[in-house]
């Protein structure tokens, strides 16, 4: 086999593997639903699941209900934690569930001042321990989170291919172009 092919196909080969071994994270649909003292939240939360296979970066949620009936639409969500040290009303941050209901950062919220709203505050700012923190429609006493009462499942396969997919499957077919070439040229 001359150099240049035996080169080619090393870097193909390298490539594919580099392709396909590499953590990504994929954008997915999960049914998440959390019981409280009040009632249970069932939503569906469109997000992109790390390369750890359980931290979720939520993106949106909708079709939020609770205790079985329409709950207000919640279209800001956001870290807890950012959320308080902004103060005023001011969503922000990146929002934050999990497969395993850990390490729980996040708040959805109906408007900017939140009137109507549900989260999870981590341990450790105010607390000793996680908090399920609902107002408006979806109750109103702030109590301990219970794992055993939380759900984040995915409802299907993942929706966009991340762009480090897209990158890959284009490295794949630019090395696979080039070996083609050179195999015309030899």
């Amino acid at each position: 086999m001359p150099l240049k092919s035996s080169l080619c196909y090393s870097v193909a080969l390298a490539t594919v593997a580099t392709a396909t071994l590499a953590p990504v994270a994929s954008a997915a649909t999960f049914n998440f639903s959390y019981t409280s003292s009040a009632g249970t939240i069932t939503a569906t939360v469109d997000g992109t699941l790390q390369p750890d296979n359980n931290t979720v970066f939520v993106s949106s949620i909708s079709n939020t209900t609770f205790n079985g009936s329409p709950a207000p639409a919640l279209p800001l969500i956001g870290s807890y934690l950012n959320s308080i040290l902004a103060g005023g009303g001011v969503v922000t941050g990146q929002a934050v569930l999990s497969l395993d209901g850990s390490g729980l950062d996040f708040i959805a919220c109906a408007t900017t001042a939140c009137p109507s709203s549900f989260g999870f505050l981590p341990a450790g700012f105010l607390f000793p321990v996680d908090l399920f923190v609902p107002a408006g429609g979806y109750g109103s006493v702030g109590e301990p989170f219970v794992i055993t009462n939380y759900s984040l499942t995915p409802a299907g396969t993942p929706t966009v291919p991340e762009p480090a997919t897209v990158l890959g499957l284009l490295s794949v077919a630019g090395v696979g172009l080039l070996c083609k070439g050179r195999k015309l040229e030899g």
